[in-house]
C-alpha cells in the first residue's frame, strides 16, 4: 500500500505523463496498437474515477472534507434538446454552464456524455435520464459495446439503481445500451491482458466478482420498482444476465441473446445459472449455457425470454408505454407485488401467504387503497399520491 506521499508522488508522475502524451505527434503510431492502448488508458481512467467516488463517500463517512462532488445540489430535470444533447432545466440549471459535465458522486453524468479533465476526454458510463415517474438507465460505451466489467460502471449502475430504489417518486426503470448493442458483457481485451477485474490471484478474482459484478445483480434483484431492460442489440454473457436481472423485457428485432461463458472457458460468474432457467426452463437454460450460442429476438420470444419484439426505431417508445401503464399504479402496492413475486420464487406457498397476508394489511391502510376504492365506486380515474 502507497504511504500519503508516495501516492502524491505517483499522481503527479501520472499527470506529467499524461500531458507530456497530449503534446505528442501520435500519427506515427501504430493504428491497431495504439487504438488498444488508448482503450486500457480509458480503462484504468475509468479505475480512478471509481476509486475517486469511494474516498470521497469514505472521507465523507468519517466527517472530513468531501471534495468538489459531495455538496448537496438541488435537482435538476434532464431534457433531450432539439440537437439530441441532454440539457438541464430546473433550480440549479444557471450553475450547469460550467458543471454541467462534472460526474456526481456516483460517477454518472446527467448531461453530456463527455466531459474533459487536462484534455482527457472521460466518458460517463452509466447516463441516467428521468421523464416524470419513470427513469432511463442507459450503459453509455457504445465504442466498446457497453461492456459492465469495468469498476467504473459497476459503481455507476449499482449507484444508479439504489438511488432510483429510494426515491419513492420513481415508479419504474427502463434499462438500455447506447448504440448498436445492449451490453457485450465482459471486456475480453481486459481478459486477455489480466487487466481490471480480470487480474491477481484466483483469491484475488473471487473477492473481484464479488464485490464488483456481483453487485449489479444483487442490486436489481432487491431493487423494489419494475424494471424493465430495453435490449436494442446483442446481450452476450453478463450482458445476457444484465437483461434476465430486470422484471421485463422488450427486445427490438436486431437483438441477440448468448450465456457465452462457456466458449471463454469460463462459468456464468454473475448469477446467470440462477436467472436463466428462471427465464426459460432447464433444459433450455442447460441448451444455452453448454454451448455458448446465440438466440435471436423470436426465439427469445418464443422462450419466454422477452415479453415483446419491436422494430429498433420503436423500442424506447414501447418500454415508455409499458412503464406508462404500470407507473399509473399506486406504488406502495407496486413495490410490495414486486417483493411477493421475488420471494414466491424461492419461498413456499405457506411462508408466501403469510407474508402476503401481512403486505396486504399494510396496504390497506393506504391513502392510495381508499382512493382506489372510491374512484372505482364513482366511476372515476384515481388520484394516486403515494401515501
Amino acid at each position: 500500500m502507497c504511504s500519503n506521499d508516495r501516492l502524491r508522488a505517483q499522481i503527479g508522475a501520472l499527470e506529467q505523463a499524461v500531458d507530456t502524451l497530449l503534446t505528442c505527434d501520435l500519427t506515427a503510431a501504430p493504428e491497431t496498437e495504439l487504438a488498444e492502448s488508448l482503450s486500457r488508458l480509458e480503462s484504468r481512467t475509468r479505475n480512478l474515477m471509481g476509486l475517486t467516488v469511494r474516498m470521497t463517500d469514505e472521507r465523507s463517512r468519517r466527517g472530513g472534507s468531501a471534495g468538489p462532488h459531495t455538496a448537496p445540489r438541488t435537482a435538476a430535470t434532464t431534457t433531450e434538446s432539439a440537437t439530441g444533447r441532454t440539457t438541464a432545466t430546473g433550480p440549479c440549471a444557471a450553475n450547469r454552464t460550467s458543471r454541467s459535465l462534472e460526474p456526481n458522486r456516483s460517477g454518472i453524468v446527467s448531461g453530456d456524455r463527455s466531459t474533459v479533465a487536462r484534455g482527457v476526454i472521460v466518458t460517463a458510463p452509466v447516463r441516467v435520464e428521468r421523464t416524470g415517474d419513470v427513469v432511463v438507465w442507459t450503459i453509455d460505451n457504445p465504442e466498446q459495446r457497453n461492456p459492465i466489467s469495468d469498476e467504473a460502471t459497476i459503481e455507476a449502475l449499482e449507484t444508479a439503481v439504489r438511488e432510483a430504489d429510494r426515491d419513492h417518486s420513481i415508479r419504474v426503470a427502463i434499462l438500455t445500451g447506447a448504440g448498436t448493442a445492449f451490453s457485450a458483457g465482459g471486456n475480453v481485451k481486459h481478459m486477455r491482458d489480466k487487466a481490471g477485474m480480470f487480474g491477481g490471484s484466483p483469491a484475488d478474482l473471487r473477492q473481484g466478482y464479488r464485490h464488483g459484478i456481483q453487485r449489479i445483480p444483487k442490486a436489481l434483484y432487491h431493487c423494489e420498482i419494475p424494471t424493465i431492460a430495453a435490449v436494442n442489440g446483442p446481450a452476450i454473457g453478463a450482458g445476457c444476465d444484465l437483461a434476465l436481472m430486470c422484471d421485463m423485457r422488450i427486445a427490438a428485432t436486431t437483438a441477440t441473446f448468448a450465456e457465452s461463458f462457456v466458449r471463454l472457458g469460463l462459468i456464468p460468474g454473475d448469477g446467470g445459472a440462477w436467472l436463466l432457467p428462471r427465464a426459460v426452463g432447464m433444459a433450455r437454460a442447460s441448451q444455452l449455457a453448454f454451448t455458448g450460442s446465440a438466440i435471436d429476438a423470436a426465439t427469445a420470444l418464443e422462450w419466454g425470454m422477452v415479453n415483446e419484439v419491436v422494430e429498433p426505431d420503436r423500442l424506447l417508445e414501447t418500454a415508455h408505454r409499458l412503464a406508462a401503464e404500470i407507473a399509473v399504479n399506486p406504488p406502495h402496492a407496486l413495490r410490495m407485488t414486486k417483493r411477493l413475486l421475488r420471494e414466491g420464487q424461492q419461498q413456499s406457498l405457506e411462508t408466501l401467504l403469510e407474508l402476503s397476508a401481512a403486505m396486504q394489511a399494510l396496504t390497506h391502510h393506504t391513502s392510495d387503497h381508499d382512493e382506489a376504492v372510491a374512484a372505482m365506486l364513482e366511476r372515476r380515474a384515481p388520484r394516486f399520491t403515494g401515501d
